[in-house]
């Protein structure tokens, strides 16, 4: 039974709670990225910082692992439900259940300083010339060569402006068949968007910018040039051919000092590094009288177009790809130049290759923004890089057959 007492102290407490002000809840931003470990952390370090400077804000990091992200982002879509904002490189499977940045970008461009991000970063998102993504972390392509290899046989390193033709003399002076070592290494099954690298160097591409024309361009005088070349390393063993057989990588045959020289990117930096192979450097030889270019790989932040809080969503894209924010992933290339060159990575002769490099692959598109259809074209054109190499010649006859099965993919 209730005193007197009893229900007046009810009474206040109740006339105090309806006086109080609610508490609101949390907004949450939900990010969804592919990372984990290392890389994840400092995204949640990230995270952190941003909510720092947004009270009331929780970003949410949802970690959906490299192997599986594909299928929760397209699932998460698919069910009306995706991540307000998430890690991005496929644009062509995504883009039009992403938001188009181009307007935001223009609206804070003095604070974003655009041009603090080089232009072949930007370019590596752009689909009918809009904008899905702004960069978060990239990678350009290199060579790794052994230093005590080099020193040993007595061969000069690789400098600035190096041609194939340097390369391929260099290599031929590794060869040594007791010791099962090589100068080099080529791919009988590689990337085809890492491959189109090769083709740009050499003055071609693999179709046309406007996504309609294969014929004259992947199985162009050029395009056969370099899968000729590539074949020809691997016939008079100035390079040891992997993915043929027994499957070996060339990163292997690098950390175990069976190669002396090794295409390859940041990716491969750590498990070099934890090697203890003494290395160096260079940018990709350039074909003669040609300018060298690179694939890109990039990292980028795009939004969905459904994102609950477009506005949020956009404020923490900005802060993502801020210089501050930039400088705290320390296990990525800097997407922008202000803060690579206030680490020194410009002038660090292991970093510098992947950003000079950079600075001259700004015009290509990879084919797979170009044209919707282009994994079933890239099928085919797998198919013949394989058959060129292994086969080592008629290179021509390959392209030729990969073009004709491939046409009725054209828009």
């Amino acid at each position: 039974m209730k005193t007197v007492s009893t229900w007046i102290a009810g009474s206040l407490v109740a006339s105090v709670l309806s006086l109080a002000p609610a508490v609101q809840a949390e907004e949450v931003l939900r990010f969804a990225t592919w990372d984990s470990d290392e890389s994840l952390a400092i995204e949640q370090a990230i995270a952190k910082k941003f909510e720092e400077t947004h009270p009331g804000v929780k970003v949410q990091v949802e970690a959906y692992g490299g192997d599986g992200y594909d299928q929760k982002l397209a699932a998460g879509f698919g069910a009306g439900n995706p991540p307000d904002v998430m890690y991005m490189w496929n644009f062509p499977q995504y883009y039009t259940s992403l938001m188009p940045l181009d307007d935001l970008i223009a609206k804070d461009a003095a604070a974003l300083d655009i041009k603090d991000i080089p232009e072949g970063l930007l370019n590596a998102s752009r689909i009918d010339g809009k904008t899905y993504g702004m960069p978060a972390g990239f990678t350009t392509h290199v060579i790794f060569y052994n230093k005590d290899m080099f020193a040993k046989a007595g061969v000069e390193e690789p400098k600035d402006g190096w041609t194939w033709d340097d390369l391929r003399a260099k290599a031929a002076k590794f060869r040594n068949e007791a010791a099962k070592t090589y100068g080099f290494a080529v791919d009988a099954k590689p990337d085809p968007y890492d491959f189109e690298q090769f083709l740009w160097s050499n003055g071609t591409r693999y179709i046309s910018d406007d996504g309609k024309q294969l014929d004259g361009y992947m199985n162009s005088k050029e395009a056969a040039e370099v899968l000729d070349m590539f074949g020809d390393m691997a016939k008079k063993q100035e390079a040891a051919t992997i993915n043929v057989g027994e499957v070996t990588s060339a990163s292997t045959l690098f950390k175990g000092g069976q190669i002396a020289m090794m295409e390859g990117a940041m990716w491969n930096k750590s498990g070099i590094d934890k090697s203890g192979v003494k290395y160096g450097v260079a940018m990709l030889p350039a074909f003669k009288g040609k300018p060298v270019q690179s694939a890109i790989s990039i990292s980028a932040m795009s939004i969905a177009k459904d994102a609950k809080s477009p506005d949020l969503a956009w404020e923490f894209v900005k802060f993502y790809t801020s210089p501050e924010a930039i400088a705290m992933r320390k296990n990525d290339l800097p997407v922008r130049t202000s803060v690579a060159e206030s680490q020194g990575m410009t002038k660090d002769p292991v970093f510098k290759p992947f950003f000079d490099i950079l600075a001259v692959s700004t015009k290509e598109r990879p084919a797979f923004l170009k044209n919707p259809k282009w994994a079933q074209i890239q099928e085919n054109l797998a198919v013949a890089i394989e058959a060129a190499i292994t086969e080592q010649g008629n290179a021509q006859a390959h392209l030729d057959e990969a073009v004709q099965r491939s046409k009725r993919f054209l828009k």
